[in-house]
């Protein structure tokens, strides 16, 4: 795969080679030079420090790996991360730190940690303020270093998708820019208005309906010759979340254009996943929409009609996300009988509540495929906790005009969503679900490998879960 524009290519060498900044690891306990010393390195992970090099033009950044015994990927990572946010207006840099010995992971896992956590923190929206030219990791593991960074353009693809201003990225902007993609195994088809129609896609038409941008659903295919599993991947893409009629505070829509995180995540994963060349079939569902406050906007209290002929209760507009997945989850299961099914989505805040701005939510009634995403998320650094279907909750999605309603006045948001979702899926199919709560935007100075704005939180789990399916 070409690097996406905006990419800071990431290269192998196994010999040194010149460059502005090299940074070279270091462990708690060992005793660094006079001049980190003087600055108080102990070698904490991310820690660094710079100094001059002997050349008198270059840098020398010293960084922090923690105990050498229990350096992980994840320390890798955030090391690499640190030293690429030191580097200032440097051009280039070097980074040994993959040569670090006596730790629990190998040679190839540290390339790959330290390749990934230096091209995502080199991320700039638009390449604005960007000066990094070129990232060199020194190893000899060259393919995972070229994985590593096909897997940090799919990341980047998703941050540029939900940094994009809302107005500029409504639903068919978006869908073009999915559809640009296309190439080789790569399909794509979008369903306009009256292509839901067509579908029965009534959730994404009334959602979409109090807002002069009109919804779409694209069909995103990945289907290389050979593969073996058939997976679905569904992404929620409210590009612009103002509640509908049920008005959000204003302070609630200040990130309110990365309400399409999860059809992003999902972008950037197939995106990858072609890349890398993954012998697995992806189909990704995407239901894009505005959720506005118009004239002809979705009303509470209004019923939904959906295509397997039950019915939803509308008793919040802000509860839009849940019925445009209804439909895609329908979707997948016509005509087509996937190995799983995996919905990605900025849902509900209530997963921030338990869980912190940081990581999402994962439920699913299977345990093979629960496991499976957890895993996936361990590798791929990112946090990811389960939380219980629990039962009992779907009391409070009772409705006396029609199936179901679409969320409750109780407390339990990201389980009373779950479990309305799971109401539209097939029984014999493998599903789980994705809340990333508040994890696709982060609001904060940047840390780690996250910068400030969009994270592309999704993306490298499913590339894990795809990697191994």
């Amino acid at each position: 795969m070409r690097p996406l524009p905006g990419d800071v290519p990431v290269t192998a060498a196994e010999e040194p080679v010149a460059a502005d900044v090299v940074a070279l690891p270091w462990f708690l306990g060992d005793r660094p030079g006079a001049f980190a010393l003087r600055r108080g390195f102990t070698g904490r992970v991310g820690q660094v420090v710079a100094e001059p090099g002997a050349d008198g033009r270059s840098v020398v950044l010293t960084v922090g790996l923690g105990r050498a015994g229990e350096a992980t990927a994840s320390v890798f990572r955030r090391a690499s991360a640190a030293a690429v946010r030191a580097v200032g207006p440097a051009r280039t840099v070097r980074l040994d730190l993959a040569l670090a010995g006596g730790t629990p992971v190998g040679g190839a896992e540290r390339a790959r940690a330290v390749a990934e956590g230096a091209a995502l923190a080199a991320y700039r929206y638009g390449g604005r303020g960007a000066a990094l030219t070129g990232i060199v990791v020194r190893t000899a593991c060259a393919d995972e270093v070229a994985e590593a960074g096909a897997v940090a353009g799919g990341v980047r693809l998703a941050r540029d998708l939900v940094n994009a201003p809302p107005g500029e990225l409504t639903p068919s902007v978006f869908a073009e820019r999915v559809a640009a993609l296309a190439g080789g195994p790569v399909t794509c088809a979008v369903h306009g208005v009256d292509g839901l129609a067509e579908l029965g896609a009534t959730g994404v038409l009334a959602v979409g309906r109090g807002s002069r941008e009109a919804p779409c659903l694209v069909e995103l295919r990945y289907e290389p010759g050979g593969a073996g599993r058939a997976i679905t991947l569904v992404g929620k893409g409210v590009t612009f979340d103002s509640g509908g009629l049920s008005l959000k505070p204003a302070e609630a829509m200040r990130s309110m254009k990365a309400d399409m995180g999860g059809a992003a995540a999902v972008v950037g994963a197939v995106v990858v996943a072609a890349a890398l060349g993954l012998p697995v079939r992806v189909r990704a569902l995407l239901p894009l929409a505005e959720n506005m406050p118009g004239g002809a906007a979705l009303r509470v209290g209004d019923v939904i009609r959906h295509a397997d002929g039950t019915t939803t209760e509308v008793l919040n507009t802000d509860n839009e996300g849940r019925l445009l997945l209804a439909d895609a989850l329908l979707l997948a299961r016509d005509g087509e009988a996937p190995d799983l099914v995996v919905d990605v989505a900025t849902l509900t805040g209530s997963v921030a509540h338990a869980l912190g701005t940081r990581g999402a939510a994962l439920f699913s009634p299977d345990e093979a495929l629960a496991g499976a995403v957890l895993a996936a998320a361990g590798r791929a650094g990112e946090p990811v906790w389960r939380l219980p279907l629990t039962e009992s909750e779907g009391r409070h999605l009772r409705s006396a005009v029609a199936d179901r309603a679409n969320g409750s006045h109780r407390p339990g948001g990201a389980i009373h969503a779950a479990l309305y979702l799971r109401a539209f899926t097939s029984p014999d199919v493998p599903w789980a679900h994705l809340d990333l709560g508040d994890a696709a935007f982060n609001e904060e100075p940047s840390y780690d490998e996250i910068p400030h704005g969009a994270t592309g939180f999704g993306v490298r789990t499913l590339v894990e879960l795809l990697r191994r399916a």
